[in-house]
């Protein structure tokens, strides 16, 4: 039961860290193109609810997977997806300390037009770190699904049971 409860918040956190980065990249096309004063409004009035929520499901991603790799730590089996999962999904926490969080101290400045002359550069490293932190969160949720499924047991073998009518004569359903 132990396992099951760390698994379950392990994939529950990590399905949410990667529904926030990967909204990101799918934004990023657009909000490349958009003027100064477009790209601030946006900032400053969309992503209030990423930060809370993602600042739990992020810390909360890595904490649990962490402690999933350590209980899966004999079962080699999961414990290598389990450990790329974990990797990953910190590595992308990572990048957003490293790339994110320095653009959106600079960008918390900025009221109104006109910015300061880098703000397409800061733009870019804080659309490009959250891309790149979707890009490990795909990669971790992947590996953290893959884990599941390698430890799912097979059913190969066993018959399939007759319908509720009787009509199992074993004829194509």
């Amino acid at each position: 039961m132990l396992l099951r409860s760390w698994r379950f918040a392990g994939i529950y956190l990590t399905a949410i860290t990667l529904s926030l980065t990967f909204c990101h990249l799918l934004e990023m096309p657009g909000k490349m193109r958009y003027d100064e004063a477009l790209y601030m409004s946006v900032q400053h009035s969309l992503y209030f609810h990423f930060a809370w929520v993602g600042a739990v499901a992020e810390v909360g991603a890595v904490v649990s997977l962490i402690v999933l790799s350590f209980l899966v730590r004999k079962r080699s089996v999961i414990f290598y997806p389990t450990l790329v999962a974990t990797i990953c999904v910190a590595g992308g926490l990572a990048l957003w300390f490293a790339f994110v969080s320095p653009a959106n101290g600079l960008m918390a400045q900025w009221h109104g037009v006109p910015l300061p002359a880098n703000w397409v550069a800061v733009r870019r490293q804080w659309e490009l770190g959250h891309a790149a932190s979707a890009v490990l969160d795909l990669i971790g949720f992947g590996a953290l699904v893959l884990s599941v499924l390698l430890d799912t047991p097979q059913l190969a073998g066993k018959k399939a049971e007759p319908s509720a009518s009787g009509a199992g004569s074993g004829a194509a359903r």
